[in-house]
């Protein structure tokens, strides 16, 4: 654990403090990957992990805005790979508008944000170390937390994890479910 006792401490009363979000969000996804159903699923952050989610996380990120949600997905592609492994133009993404209705959620940069977390909010938003942010988000999601809000590390606007097993099923919600899955059946059923 890369916390110090005093952090810890200041970790469970800023822990206490959390808010209900409501609110619309953007999620961007590869084409590939456009099924409502899946969307929301958490399954890549449990595969994979990612800031504020260690392996194993059922988690959603998503963006305030749309242009967000995709500069984020790019972003993290080049982390991962050296360089963009992908490009929206030969990859084009999808973004999903989803409707947040949450219960218990902090934010990093909040007014009131404790000034001895300053150092730890510093050390998870690093460019290229998650560690502690991975290690904040095990000790956030430990307190039943359902997601935490922070500035985009890559671009601009602000981000939200949301921790899918602290939240009951409609909590998160696609914008106009039901007519993507009918567009999309009709796209399939259209001659190539």
């Amino acid at each position: 654990m890369s916390f110090s006792s005093d952090e810890l401490s200041a970790i469970a009363e800023w822990a206490a403090t959390a808010e209900p979000l409501k609110g619309n969000y953007y999620r961007s996804v590869e084409y590939r990957h456009m099924d409502p159903q899946e969307v929301l699923s958490g399954r890549g952050a449990a595969l994979y992990g990612g800031r504020f989610a260690s392996v194993g996380t059922r988690a959603a990120f998503l963006a305030e805005s749309d242009s967000a949600a995709s500069g984020e997905v790019l972003a993290r592609k080049e982390r991962l790979g050296g360089s963009p492994q992908i490009t929206l133009d030969k990859y084009p993404r999808i973004v999903f508008g989803v409707s947040v209705s949450l219960e218990r959620v902090l934010d990093l940069f909040k007014r009131g944000f404790p000034n001895t977390l300053v150092p730890v909010r510093q050390r998870c938003l690093a460019p290229d170390d998650l560690t502690p942010s991975m290690e904040l988000g095990d000790l956030l999601r430990a307190r039943s937390i359902q997601g935490l809000v922070f500035r985009s590390v890559v671009g601009r606007g602000k981000n939200l994890i949301v921790y899918l097993e602290h939240c009951p099923a409609d909590a998160l919600e696609i914008h106009n479910a039901a007519e993507l899955m009918e567009k999309m059946r009709q796209i399939l059923k259209t001659p190539k």
